[in-house]
């Protein structure tokens, strides 16, 4: 057999080998193959906490936003809170994934403690793993809940007085004819005189004061309550702010109402709902005044605000016999509705 040099490894010890051409095409495919599978790069979902807006000695009301799911699909979103600075999802949280395409959410984180300084970050957990927003903090006010006491408006009536997590209420309506400087509130009982009104002026319900002032209270126009004399003197007529602090330690709206109105059917129409009045609120079924009429005794009431909508209305919370919640709305300035009192 002729003897091949290309074979002669003693001939080519220390030369360099060249490798034949369909080696270099093998080894360069499989480079390319090793590039084209290397994993992309992971992006986090990205997340900020706007606010803390309400704050109980039992929970607070906050908020956060997701500006992006980042490189993958996003499968939780919420907050998380802890006494100590930087707070995670092995914390304490309360998830929004109830709502997967709220782009922000606004949530209530409960189990507080009365008098401590919490931490508080939104998260989003997404394939890729988990991100957090910026760190806000808030403090927890004193709990004054069933400290009681009394309250004499300028016309003389007495009033209990009842504490509701950190703020103190009159735990009846208001019954006052006089501003607290002793000026005298109109007493006006004809319809028509009423509906043309743009000053103060109350009522009893259905012009009955012997009937209903005990139990009821009187109806107010909203030109009293911005007046800002109405209630006693050291006291006001609550805000949106002060009902929805009030709203969010009863549990939220949604069943705050029943926990405000006195239970049973003597007062309420059935099924007067979910009423147990463990707040001591003791909510009366007083009804309200239309520019045409009077409606609702038994059924419902209605409370102002201090807070105006625009020219002609302002807010209002409202309690039902047929619901256990606290509704708002904006009503006309002219309504005649109960008024309770919350201590400055």
């Amino acid at each position: 057999m002729e003897h091949n040099p290309r074979y002669d490894y003693n001939r080519i010890k220390g030369m360099k080998i060249e490798y034949p051409f369909y080696l270099l095409l093998i080894t360069g495919y499989i480079l390319m193959i090793g590039i084209g599978c290397k994993k992309e790069k992971a992006i986090l979902p990205e997340v900020n906490t706007t606010e803390v807006t309400i704050v109980t000695p039992v929970s607070a009301s906050c908020s956060g936003i997701v500006i992006s799911a980042g490189s993958s699909k996003l499968i939780d979103k919420g907050l998380c809170w802890s006494r100590s600075i930087s707070p995670t999802i092995k914390d304490s949280t309360v998830s929004a994934y109830l709502y997967p395409y709220l782009i922000s959410f606004e949530l209530r984180i409960s189990g507080l403690t009365a008098n401590a300084t919490y931490y508080v970050r939104a998260y989003a957990t997404s394939e890729a793993g988990t991100s957090y927003g910026n760190e806000l903090s808030f403090s927890t006010p004193s709990d004054l809940t069933g400290e009681k006491g009394t309250v004499t408006d300028v016309d003389g009536n007495v009033y209990q007085t009842i504490g509701i997590g950190s703020q103190f209420w009159i735990a009846e309506n208001l019954k006052t004819t006089k501003f607290n400087d002793g000026t005298s509130i109109p007493l006006v009982t004809d319809n028509t005189a009423w509906s043309l009104l743009f000053t103060p002026a109350y009522c009893w319900y259905n012009n009955d004061e012997l009937s209903n002032k005990s139990t009821y209270g009187a109806l107010y126009n909203w030109y009293t309550v911005n007046t800002g004399k109405l209630c006693p003197s050291g006291w006001h007529v609550p805000n949106n702010s002060e009902w929805a602090v009030l709203a969010l330690y009863l549990g939220g709206s949604e069943v705050a109402g029943g926990r405000m109105k006195i239970p049973g059917t003597e007062y309420w129409k059935s099924p007067n709902a979910g009423a147990t009045n463990s707040s001591e609120f003791s909510a009366f079924p007083s009804g309200l005044r239309w520019s045409n009429g009077f409606e609702f005794l038994g059924e419902g009431c209605a409370f102002w605000s201090s807070t105006i909508d625009i020219s002609n209305s302002a807010w209002s919370y409202g309690i039902s016999n047929i619901t256990m919640s606290l509704d708002d709305g904006t009503n006309t300035i002219i309504n005649g509705y109960s008024i309770r009192c919350a201590r400055d």
